[in-house]
């Protein structure tokens, strides 16, 4: 496992830009959601574009590029009179934490690379990490070598989850995948990363919220908390 990700964090260093459909599964206060499937733009040092491709988020766009819009997440809505403005909201707004398990400050790669390395380098350090190499499997049509690390049954000892298997790509050697399980041993978080293009050569425009590709009104309705 630390031999895959050191190479996958050498592979990353290398990423200025992606893009993917990001499929994820979460457990939100105790239920697991349906599958939502996000169009995801992603630029560094940290730029992210987001659009919801189905179900009844369907057309919801969200970007957020830190540094900029006072540090808030832009939302734009497809329907009904929210779609008149954009609601301006802190990463970490009740609203948004309703709908998802964390913040869009924790969307990507990169941040899969840090949580997943922090943790697994720790229990390693620590001599509690057991380690199972469940072999080649393939996700969204691509050729993937699976681990699974199982870490100290014990929520007190600050790690993040019971269980987690990690997808590496064969080609470019980047996570695509990764399922956590909770202390009760139960499906809490999938992420994985389909049609990934690495280094697309994404503009200034791709993160703006006056492209006029992208559905941001003008008109924006502040959020407090």
């Amino acid at each position: 496992m630390l031999r895959l990700l050191e190479r996958a964090e050498q592979q990353y260093a290398h990423v200025r830009d992606y893009t993917a459909i990001m499929i994820t599964r979460e457990r939100i206060n105790g239920s697991l959601e349906p599958k939502k499937a996000i169009l995801l733009k992603f630029q560094r040092p940290f730029k992210i574009y987001m659009k919801w491709m189905d179900g009844m988020s369907k057309g919801r766009e969200g970007l957020y590029v830190a540094g900029s819009h006072d540090g808030k997440f832009l939302v734009s809505e497809p329907n009904g009179i929210r779609r008149l403005f954009t609601a301006v909201l802190k990463p970490r707004d009740p609203r948004v934490l309703e709908v998802s398990r964390h913040p869009v400050t924790d969307v990507g790669i990169g941040r899969v690379l840090e949580i997943v390395g922090e943790n697994t380098r720790r229990a390693a350090k620590n001599r509690v990490l057991t380690l199972i190499d469940r072999g080649m499997g393939e996700v969204a049509g691509r050729k993937v070598r699976e681990i699974e690390g199982v870490l100290p049954n014990d929520p007190s000892a600050g790690y993040y989850g019971l269980r987690v298997i990690v997808s590496f790509d064969q080609e470019h050697h980047l996570p695509i995948r990764v399922v956590v399980y909770d202390w009760e041993d139960r499906l809490v978080e999938d992420y994985a990363y389909s049609e990934l293009r690495l280094n697309p050569g994404f503009s200034d425009a791709d993160f703006d919220p006056a492209n006029p590709a992208y559905g941001f009104s003008i008109w924006r309705l502040q959020f407090p908390g």
